[in-house]
């Protein structure tokens, strides 16, 4: 064998020796369920409330939404929360970096109920 022989065998085996047991890191994994609850107990509670009706303390520096105002129950539709979880509102920071439109779209639905009933 001569050197550039032996020099192309070792690239070979160096290449296919760093490239075994890689992945792409595309595999998203399996399925997990969304759980529209506690995504809103990490994300919104703080300032919302755990019933959708805004902490007291918050709501005296900052306005926050009630989610059981019967006119943002009227006029609130899935997109509209959506777009509002997605970019933000005034003060509310936004949360599309953070959430799928998966998750946004089940916490939106959340909201709606919450607002609906007499909690969560």
């Amino acid at each position: 064998m001569t050197f550039g022989r032996i020099g192309l065998a070792f690239v070979t085996l160096a290449a296919v020796l760093a490239g075994a047991g890689c992945t792409t890191g595309d595999d998203p994994g399996p399925p997990v369920p969304v759980d529209p609850g506690v995504i809103y107990a990490q994300m919104c509670a703080r300032c919302h409330g755990n019933d959708g009706r805004g902490d007291a303390e918050i709501k005296k520096t900052l306005p926050v939404r009630n989610f059981h105002d019967p006119v943002f129950q009227q006029k609130a539709t899935t997109d509209e929360i959506v777009r509002v979880v997605m970019a933000g509102k005034g003060q509310m920071p936004a949360f599309g970096a953070s959430l799928s439109v998966p998750k946004m779209q089940a916490l939106s639905g959340y909201v709606r109920r919450l607002g609906a009933s007499g909690g969560p």
